[in-house]
């Protein structure tokens, strides 16, 4: 009776350890994007954007639309060309219908960007 106690303990102890890594489990990691943004949040300071092409991440999303969430450190750039160099831009210059890159972080279901540009060579991808 005393081994059966013990296997059941090691065992409820086992589950007990495993569950939040299979909780964990969702994807998360680096992400980059090219999209067109649909909306835009200036309250919650979020940008909604229809998934054209991406990195691994981010392949299941594309046609899709994802709400990326900004952050004081955000980054947002404008770069008329592929050669051009980028020219900081604010959120509030951010139009629907712009073409973006978008670079972040996706941490349980929660896309953040660390850097948008508002890409005039982009726009072939519209």
């Amino acid at each position: 009776m005393k081994k059966l106690f013990v296997v059941v303990l090691a065992l409820l102890i086992a589950l007990a350890t495993v569950s939040p890594a299979f909780a964990a489990g969702s994807p998360r990691g680096p992400f980059a994007l090219v999209a067109k943004i649909s909306a835009i949040d200036p309250v919650s300071k979020t940008v909604t954007v229809s998934v054209l092409k991406g990195n691994t991440l981010v392949k299941s999303y594309i046609g899709k639309n994802l709400v990326m969430t900004t952050t004081a450190s955000t980054r947002y750039l404008y770069k008329s060309s592929a050669t051009a160099v980028p020219t900081p831009i604010t959120f509030a210059d951010l139009k629907v219908g712009n073409a973006v890159s978008v670079t972040g972080t996706l941490t349980n279901g929660v896309w953040t960007a660390a850097r948008v540009t508002v890409g005039a060579n982009l726009t072939c991808l519209q």
